[in-house]
C-alpha cells in the first residue's frame, strides 16, 4: 500500500477539502469517485473506514491518516466533510417513505432519478439537499438543487410536491406542470403557466375548484342544449321515415299493380298524393319534452381540498363524454336525415312522374306499357376528408434514418461545387456570406486576416499564387467515422476558395457570389422530408439570410454556456415537410472519391436556412434559466445562472 501511495492525490484531496471546507458545491459531490468506505456504528457511536488491501486506489485512507496524525501532534480537533455509506436518514426532516415519495414525484416531473442527501455542516446543522438535472425546454436539461434548512420547509416543499403529483396524475388533461429554474438554481413550478408555491397552495385549490364549478355548470347547459337538439332532430328524422316508407309502399303497389291490367285500374282509380295527416302532427307536438335547466351553483366554501377538487375533475370528464357522444349522435343523425332527405325527394320524385301520366286512363296505360319507367339520380354522398395524423419526429428514435435520408439526398442531388459552398457555410466564411447576400461590402482587413488563415492552413507559400494541386489529394490516411473506416479526403476551405496573395477585395465578393448563387442552387434540390424542430442560440437577433440550425437543441446551446454572456437567444423553428433545407452530412465534410464515405450526420447535426425562402411566424416568447458552472470541467467551482430568451416560430 504504500508503494503504490501517490502524494499528490492525497495533496489533491487535502485542497479539495480546504474548498468544500469554504461552500458545498451545488452538485453535494466530489470532483472524483474516492472509495472512502467511511461507516457510522449506532454501538458505539464512532466512525470507521474499510481499506481494501488488494484495491489500487489508497490516497483517501492515507489521507485521513496524515489529518489524525497532524492533529494528534497538534492536539486539537478538525472535521473533514465525507460521505458516509450507508447511513440511513435521521427522519429529523421527513421520514424513509416522504423521501422516497420525494423521488418518485420528482422522476415524474424531471424524467430523471433526483439524489437527496442530508448534509450536516461544519456546526452540526442539517439540511435537506435534492440535486437532479430536470428538462426545462425540450430536450434541454438543467441542473438543480432544492435546499432545505428546516423541518417547517422540508414539509412544505413535501406537500407541494404531492398537490402537484396528485393533480397531474389523478386530472392530467386539465393540469400541465412546467419546471423552471429560479435565481438560486432550485426549481420552481409552473401549473398551466402560473407559478405555485406553497403558500398560496390553498387560494390556488380553491381558484380552480370555482373555476371547475363554472366548467361543469356550463358542461351541463351544453348537454340539456344538445339532448333537445338530438330529440328535435329524432323526430324530424322519424317524420321522414314514416313519409319515406309511405311513399316505399305506394311504389312497391305500383311496380306490383303495373303487370296485370285489373292492377293498373284499380291503382290508377285509388292511390292519391301522401301527407301526413294533422292528428300526426299533432300528435308530435304533443310529445315534445320541455327541457328545462335545473343546475345551480354549490354555496362557495371558504376552503376546499385536492380531494373535492379531483372529484369535481371526474365529473366534469364524464358530462364531457356525454356532450362528446351527443355531438356524435347528431352529427350521425343529421346524416341519416340528409340520407333519408334524398330518399323522400327520389321517391316524390318518381310518385309525381306517375301521377303526370293520370290525367287519363289511355295515357296511364301507354306509360304503364313501357318496359322502364325513368331512372331517378342517385342519392348524394358526403365525401369524408380527413387528415391523416402525421409522424411526430422524435430524435433518438428518428434522427439515424433522417441523416441517412439527408445523406442520399445529398449525394445523388448536389453537384461538387454545390457541397464545397455547403461545406463552406458551417466556417467563419458564413459571416462573408451574409454580408455579401445583403450587399455588405468586404474589408481590406478581412482579406487580410483570410490571408494569414491561408498561411497558417499551408494553404500558401510565400511565393506561391495558388495551391498546385487544387482538390487533388493523395492523403491515403485511414480515417473513422461512425465507428467505420474510410480513405476519403476532407474538405479545407482555402482550398474550395481561390484565394492568393494576389486575389483581390472585388474578386473575394466574386467568389462569394458564385458560393451563394450554388448554396440557391442547392435549395432546389434537398428537401426536408418530415416536419421536425430546429434550434440556434446566438447572442444576436435572427436577420441574416441564411442561418445554421441544430436537430438537437441541448446542442445548439452548448458553445454559448461555456461563454462569459449570462443572457442568449435561443431560436426554435418548426419546419414543414418540404421545406427547402441544406444538412450538413457526411458528404458535406469529406470528398467520397473511392466511395468509402458511410451515410449519415455523424460530424454534424446542423442545417442550413435561407430565410428568403420561408415566411416565419412568431409563436410564443419566454424567459427560462439554467445552471452552469465557472468551470464546466470543475462542478465544485460557483455556479452561473444563465438567462435563456426562447423565440419560437411557426412556417405560414
Amino acid at each position: 500500500m504504500i508503494s503504490s501511495m501517490d502524494i499528490d492525490k492525497i495533496e489533491e484531496i487535502d485542497n479539495e477539502q480546504k474548498r468544500l471546507n469554504d461552500n458545498i458545491p451545488f452538485k453535494v459531490k466530489y470532483q472524483k469517485d474516492y472509495l472512502w468506505q467511511i461507516y457510522y456504528s449506532e454501538y458505539t457511536n464512532k466512525y470507521f473506514m474499510l481499506v481494501p488491501t488488494e484495491d489500487l486506489e489508497y490516497s483517501a485512507f492515507f489521507y485521513i491518516l496524515k489529518k489524525q496524525l497532524q492533529n494528534a501532534r497538534k492536539r486539537k480537533q478538525e472535521k473533514i466533510f465525507v460521505p458516509i455509506s450507508y447511513a440511513d436518514y435521521s427522519r429529523e426532516y421527513l421520514s424513509r417513505m416522504q423521501i422516497t415519495d420525494i423521488e418518485n414525484y420528482l422522476w415524474l416531473f424531471t424524467k430523471e432519478w433526483p439524489l437527496v442527501y442530508e448534509v450536516y455542516d461544519k456546526d452540526e446543522n442539517l439540511s435537506l439537499q435534492i440535486t437532479g438535472k430536470a428538462y426545462i425546454y425540450d430536450d434541454i436539461q438543467s441542473d438543480y438543487k432544492v435546499v432545505l434548512n428546516n423541518k417547517e420547509d422540508a414539509i412544505k416543499f413535501y406537500k407541494l410536491l404531492k398537490a402537484l403529483f396528485i393533480m397531474k396524475t389523478e386530472v392530467p388533461h386539465h393540469y400541465n406542470v412546467r419546471l423552471s429554474i429560479d435565481d438560486k438554481g432550485s426549481l420552481e413550478f409552473n401549473v398551466n403557466n402560473k407559478k405555485v408555491i406553497y403558500e398560496i397552495l390553498s387560494s390556488f385549490i380553491k381558484e380552480e375548484f370555482l373555476k371547475a364549478e363554472e366548467e361543469k355548470v356550463k358542461l351541463i347547459d351544453n348537454k340539456a342544449e344538445r339532448e333537445k337538439e338530438l330529440d328535435s332532430l329524432q323526430k324530424k328524422s322519424s317524420k321522414l321515415e314514416r313519409e319515406y316508407l309511405e311513399k316505399e309502399r305506394q311504389i312497391s303497389t305500383f311496380l306490383e299493380c303495373k303487370k296485370t291490367f285489373f292492377g293498373r285500374v284499380k291503382y290508377f282509380f285509388k292511390y292519391k298524393k301522401v301527407s301526413l295527416t294533422k292528428s300526426e302532427e299533432n300528435k308530435e307536438k304533443e310529445q315534445e319534452i320541455k327541457l328545462i335547466r335545473i343546475n345551480k351553483y354549490a354555496e362557495v366554501k371558504s376552503n376546499y381540498t385536492l380531494e373535492e377538487l379531483v372529484e369535481l375533475y371526474k365529473q366534469i370528464d364524464k358530462e364531457d363524454s356525454k356532450v362528446k357522444n351527443l355531438r356524435l349522435d347528431i352529427k350521425a343523425i343529421e346524416q341519416k336525415i340528409v340520407d333519408l332527405e334524398n330518399k323522400v325527394k327520389n321517391a316524390r320524385q318518381y310518385i309525381e312522374e306517375i301521377d303526370n301520366h293520370k290525367k287519363s286512363i289511355f295515357e296511364f296505360w301507354k306509360f304503364t306499357n313501357k318496359d322502364k319507367a325513368s331512372e331517378l339520380p342517385e342519392g348524394k354522398v358526403k365525401e369524408e376528408n380527413d387528415e391523416l395524423i402525421k409522424k411526430v419526429f422524435d430524435y433518438e428514435f428518428d434522427f439515424d434514418d433522417l441523416s441517412v435520408k439527408l445523406d442520399k439526398i445529398q449525394r445523388d442531388e448536389l453537384t461538387k461545387e454545390e457541397l464545397d459552398s455547403l461545406y463552406l457555410t458551417n466556417t467563419y466564411i458564413l459571416e462573408d456570406i451574409n454580408k455579401v447576400s445583403k450587399e455588405e461590402g468586404i474589408t481590406e482587413e478581412r482579406l487580410e486576416y483570410l490571408k494569414e488563415k491561408a498561411i497558417e492552413a499551408n494553404s500558401l507559400l510565400d511565393k506561391e499564387n495558388f495551391d498546385i494541386f487544387g482538390g487533388m489529394s493523395y492523403d491515403n490516411k485511414l480515417k473513422i467515422l461512425a465507428n467505420k473506416k474510410h480513405r476519403e479526403i476532407e474538405r479545407e476551405v482555402f482550398r474550395i476558395l481561390d484565394i492568393n496573395k494576389n486575389t483581390t477585395v472585388e474578386e473575394y465578393i466574386k467568389n462569394i457570389r458564385e458560393v451563394i448563387g450554388n448554396i440557391e442552387t442547392a435549395l432546389e434540390k434537398v428537401k426536408i422530408p418530415l416536419s421536425l424542430p430546429v434550434y440556434m442560440a446566438s447572442i444576436e437577433q435572427l436577420n441574416n439570410r441564411f442561418n445554421v440550425f441544430n436537430i438537437e437543441g441541448k446542442k445548439a446551446i452548448l458553445d454559448l454556456l461555456k461563454e462569459d454572456t449570462k443572457v442568449f437567444n435561443l431560436y426554435k423553428i418548426n419546419l414543414k415537410e418540404n421545406t427547402p433545407i441544406l444538412a450538413f452530412t457526411n458528404i458535406a465534410y469529406f470528398e467520397n472519391n473511392n466511395k468509402t464515405l458511410p451515410l449519415g450526420m455523424n460530424v454534424s447535426e446542423d442545417i442550413l436556412i435561407d430565410n428568403n425562402l420561408i415566411d416565419l411566424e412568431l409563436k410564443e416568447k419566454q424567459e427560462l434559466r439554467l445552471v452552469t458552472y465557472e468551470n464546466l470541467n470543475d462542478e465544485l467551482s460557483d455556479i452561473i445562472i444563465k438567462t435563456m430568451k426562447i423565440e419560437e416560430y411557426d412556417l405560414k
